[in-house]
C-alpha cells in the first residue's frame, strides 16, 4: 500500500500501489471537480516523494506549465506508483 500524506490536513491515507491520487476523493478535503486535468481544482504542491509518482502527462503539463509548473501537480492525473509521497493543496 501507497501512502498519502496530507500536509495541511496532518493525515495519512493508504492507497493501492499504482493508484490516481483521484482515489482521495472522500478520504480527504482535496476538492476534485472535473477529474480530467481542466479545471485545476485539484492542483497541489508535492512536499516529498515525487520519485514515487508517475511523470506529468501531456494535458497536465500545459496546464501546469500555464500557471507556474515546480513541483506542482494536478491530483487526478496522478499516480502514485508506491511508497510514499507528501502533498499540500
Amino acid at each position: 500500500m501507497a501512502k498519502v500524506h496530507i500536509k495541511n490536513e496532518n493525515k495519512t491515507v493508504e492507497i493501492p500501489d499504482g493508484s490516481n491520487l483521484v482515489d482521495l476523493e472522500g478520504k480527504s478535503s482535496v476538492i476534485f471537480a472535473c477529474k480530467v486535468g481542466t479545471c485545476g481544482a485539484c492542483i497541489a504542491t508535492i512536499v516529498s516523494g515525487a520519485e514515487n509518482l508517475n511523470p506529468p502527462g501531456d494535458v497536465e503539463k500545459m496546464y501546469l506549465d500555464a500557471f507556474g509548473g515546480g513541483n506542482k501537480r494536478l491530483l487526478c492525473q496522478t499516480v502514485i506508483k508506491k511508497g510514499e509521497v507528501t502533498i499540500e493543496y
